[in-house]
């Protein structure tokens, strides 16, 4: 079941001095709001804002059924599928009807959570998955704001064949915008504790060491959380956070009670009229105000042969994922071991591209890459019995990936690291590493620090 497009979607021109957070004020009081930001730094992926609310259809996957439910909330249908099968099924492709320069005429945003396919790969739940989250929430959404930082230019874009819905978005945000209200604060009621000790964090560590060592897997990924205790609005700390992040794949979801945080400097897949691309980052160190010190930490990690090792495995991993969707001999490496740099870390990113054969494959693709080789390690499967094994929380909507899905066929994505996660009055936020065979217990502590050390010490 799906519902039917417009022929052409109608675009219509919005003010471009309101920014995306008073966009998102006018829209955030109906179902499923959710904004995806891309920052102001020169990251090449930093161009577009995305915004839409109110879907057509919601699919919300948990212990591996999936209900989905219509405006209104009526259900429709549920099913033990395949949660991209479902997905795809609900979002029609329309090739011909892509718009020049507009990335998102309609179609699925979504979470999908680094638990999704457990139940597939018969995976047991952890024991203390407190957290109510879902582990997919896709909206298909029939219209979109977006805004455009390289040409400054806001666009409204309707694929309603619904003419009063599509009348009633228009009032909304060109007739009826509400002023903006002051912003509401957001306080955290004690500071962030984390699930391990110090000295838990390295048994943990020697555990996986210990795998690799007898042969199991050749890197895994290894990450504790932080809760604290919160009260607020979730909207109010993103904005703060991504004023210092400046994170080019940002997002904010909210579902209720729910709400997905994320400063992701990760793309996961992207596809672009049929080419695709995925840049998996291994291979950190931490920014330093001194900038003697910085351009040392920049240079140790462009030296550093254990970070560009195991960033080549990840490579590795992702061309096989790549394969099995992408046509045959079009998988290549494009880069290896660009040195990007964000706010408070150095990382090294590589490049990966293929091609589909047909716009349809974006939901196999998506299916066979999940979840990205770069957060779980490998071999994949074996690295993620392992992180049930030795994790005590589940990670959630972290180290899944959020992703929106145009109408036609075109997609991008993030890997949701850096990535708080707040479930009614407490929030969460996880940091972790990839573990190979020469890596340093006390270092690889550190580095989960540094990674979020921006976020929990900013709230």
């Amino acid at each position: 079941m799906s519902f039917a497009l417009a022929a052409h979607p109608v675009v219509v021109s919005l003010p471009y001095a309101v920014t995306a957070g008073e966009w998102f004020a006018c829209v955030r009081h109906l179902p499923q709001p959710m904004l995806l930001g891309s920052g102001t730094s020169p990251h090449p992926a930093a161009r577009f804002d995305i915004l839409v609310a109110d879907p057509r259809f919601l699919l919300r996957t948990q212990a591996g059924a999936t209900t989905i439910s219509g405006l209104g909330g009526a259900v429709v249908e549920s099913s033990t599928d395949n949660p991209f099968a479902i997905l795809a099924r609900y979002c029609p492709l329309q090739p011909e009807c892509m718009l020049e320069d507009l990335p998102f005429t309609g179609g699925a945003v979504a979470w999908f959570g680094y638990e999704l396919l457990h139940h597939n790969y018969r995976l047991p739940t952890h024991a203390a998955a407190t957290l109510t989250l879902p582990d997919m929430l896709a909206g298909i959404y029939d219209w979109a704001v977006i805004i455009d930082h390289q040409k400054h230019c806001s666009t409204l874009v309707l694929s309603c064949v619904d003419v009063k819905r599509a009348d009633s978005v228009r009032k909304l945000l060109l007739e009826n915008r509400p002023a903006p209200l002051p912003a509401q604060p957001f306080n955290l009621l004690a500071p962030f504790a984390s699930n391990f000790s110090r000295e838990e964090y390295l048994e943990r560590f020697q555990r996986i060491i210990d795998y690799i060592h007898a042969g199991d897997c050749y890197q895994v990924n290894l990450a504790q959380c932080f809760t604290a205790p919160c009260e607020g609005d979730s909207f109010t700390a993103f904005e703060q956070l991504q004023i210092r992040a400046n994170a080019p794949f940002a997002a904010y979801l909210q579902d209720g009670e729910h709400t997905v945080l994320s400063f992701s400097p990760e793309r996961f897949v992207k596809v672009d009229q049929g080419v695709v691309t995925t840049q998996p980052i291994k291979g950190t160190k931490p920014r330093s105000d001194d900038p003697v010190q910085d351009l040392r930490n920049r240079r140790d990690l462009e030296n550093s042969n254990k970070d560009k090792a195991e960033n080549l495995m990840i490579v590795d991993l992702l061309r096989n994922d790549l394969g099995r969707v992408c046509s045959f001999g079009s998988v290549t490496v494009e880069a290896l071991f660009e040195l990007q740099s964000f706010t408070n870390v150095h990382h090294l990113v590589s490049t990966i591209k293929g091609r589909l054969q047909k716009p349809e494959d974006v939901f196999r693709l998506l299916a066979a890459c999940f979840p990205g080789g770069s957060i779980t390690g490998t071999p994949k499967l074996r690295a993620m019995q392992i992180i049930n094994e030795v994790e005590t929380m589940p990670r959630s909507v972290y180290c899944g990936v959020i992703a929106w899905i145009d109408h036609s066929g075109n997609m991008d994505s993030n890997i949701a690291i850096r990535t708080l996660v707040r479930d009614r009055n407490h929030i969460h936020c996880w940091g972790g590493g990839g573990i190979v065979a020469d890596s340093v217990g006390s270092e690889e502590y550190q580095e989960t620090l540094d990674k979020i050390s921006m976020l929990i010490n900013n709230l």
